[in-house]
């Protein structure tokens, strides 16, 4: 792998070109960045012939119908020697049968298990040769795919991101006369708001918010649950507790337990109406209130997601899809030019209103998101904006895991068994260590 520097990462970023596939209009000139022109970009088109490309999705949510509108569609229209096919068996079992795909599509946090299997190119020189300008994506999605490469590689091509935001009911505010949520809040201003709205009237339970589970709550926080340089889980740094603590808080306002149980259905804020406050990612909602069908049953808006007093302006930690060229790829120039037609402003525009985020600095593609569900149509959707994505923590192998028995076992153990934190936490890293790393 080809080691570079932040220094060096940044210093190339100022000099490719000045659009990301093409030229940028409005940008100050800059004469290097004019060496890697869209002419230079013209004279790297696909001359490859007759190519086949498998693709994994392996934790994308891309449906079929996306695969062959934002993928297929797309590349055959101006190559029809490409053509792409889509798998959905497990990446061990391709790899066991010598079929190891000539594409990825993976989330951020899972990009680790696609580097264990040693797949992941190295785009930087790929990003060089074809002009494209990282600085016409969302900072923190560059950013975190630098961290992941470890300032020494770009492993993957973003192609849409997720933005953290939170749902109200006005009518529920209303009711109890309670001011709307501000745009941008801090978790300890969204909890006193619940403490205010999680009360009985009549027969009915009202629960003022959701918050996020503990895992989230860490990723939020920047705090990793496994220390790679030990080769140990950590769950056990006052920075652990202090998170734990803030959500403890949430889950004990008085009539937030029901039945014993700390996590409640979604199915109280879409369907029964009755959840003041739910923080979760954008693209859900969409999928949310199709389910429940009350989209338009009720008066709700949006915020931007909540954030930590002492991390202002960050929200919900940066969640983005990228495509992994496989680097012993027989057809990489092919897979190239799927990289390239899938950062194109038309299929970032048409993934943008079918309800994913484009990972695009672009008003114009961000005004339109989700306009094919009319989801948001007259909703505050700009407000989430307001904040920026959190950088996540370092990430390794055993985070699945270990996130599993934090949700679970450790939460459980405080939330409804009211065991002390930093004994839960002792006692969960205890666990992890035993039964995750070890084996």
């Amino acid at each position: 792998m080809t080691k570079l520097r932040i220094a060096s990462s940044l210093a190339f970023m100022t000099v490719i070109a000045s659009s990301l596939i093409g030229c940028s209009q409005g940008q100050p000139k800059d004469t290097a960045a004019e060496n890697v022109s869209a002419n230079k970009a013209n004279t790297a088109e696909y001359k490859g012939g007759p190519a086949e490309l498998l693709v994994l999705d392996i934790n994308t949510a891309t449906t079929d119908e996306q695969f062959q509108t934002f993928f297929v569609a797309p590349i055959k229209a101006k190559y029809p020697q490409i053509n792409l096919v889509q798998t959905r068996d497990p990446l061990d079992k391709l790899i066991a049968a010598g079929t190891i795909p000539d594409m990825v599509l993976v989330s951020n946090p899972s990009l680790a298990t696609v580097l264990e299997a040693d797949i992941p190119e190295d785009l930087t020189a790929m990003i060089k040769t074809y002009g494209l300008n990282l600085g016409q994506l969302e900072p923190a999605v560059v950013q975190q795919m630098q961290k992941l490469g470890e300032q020494k590689a770009f492993y993957g091509m973003p192609f849409a991101m997720n933005y953290g935001a939170m749902v109200h009911n006005r009518d529920i505010f209303d009711k109890f006369g309670v001011p709307y949520p501000k745009d941008v809040m801090t978790y300890e201003e969204v909890l006193e708001l619940g403490k205010k709205l999680t009360r009985k009237d009549g027969n009915t339970n009202y629960i003022g918010v959701m918050p996020p589970d503990l895992r989230q709550m860490y990723w939020q926080y920047g705090v990793p649950v496994f220390d790679k340089a030990k080769g140990k889980a950590s769950l056990t740094s006052d920075r652990h507790a202090q998170v734990f603590s803030l959500l403890k808080q949430f889950y004990a306002i008085p009539g937030y337990m029901e039945n014993g149980k700390h996590i409640h259905s979604t199915d109280l804020f879409f369907k029964e109406q009755r959840m003041a406050m739910y923080p979760n990612w954008i693209s859900s909602y969409i999928s949310f209130f199709a389910k429940a069908g009350t989209k338009d049953t009720f008066k709700w808006d949006l915020t931007a997601h909540p954030g930590y007093s002492d991390r202002p302006g960050l929200g919900k930690e940066v969640d983005f899809h990228m495509a992994v060229v496989n680097k012993s790829g027989k057809y990489r120039e092919a897979a190239y030019q799927v990289v390239l037609s899938l950062l194109s402003e038309e299929v970032q525009t048409k993934l943008s209103k079918a309800g994913r985020l484009s990972v695009l600095k672009n008003d114009e593609i961000r005004k339109v998101y989700g306009s094919d569900s009319d989801t948001y149509r007259g909703k505050n959707l700009q407000a989430i904006f307001k904040v920026s994505p959190s950088p996540l923590p370092e990430a390794s192998k055993y985070d699945p895991k270990i996130n599993a028995l934090l949700n679970g076992e450790v939460s459980k153990n405080v939330m409804v068994d009211g065991t002390d934190i930093n004994t839960a936490l002792r006692n969960g890293e205890d666990k992890a260590n035993k039964e995750i790393v070890i084996p």
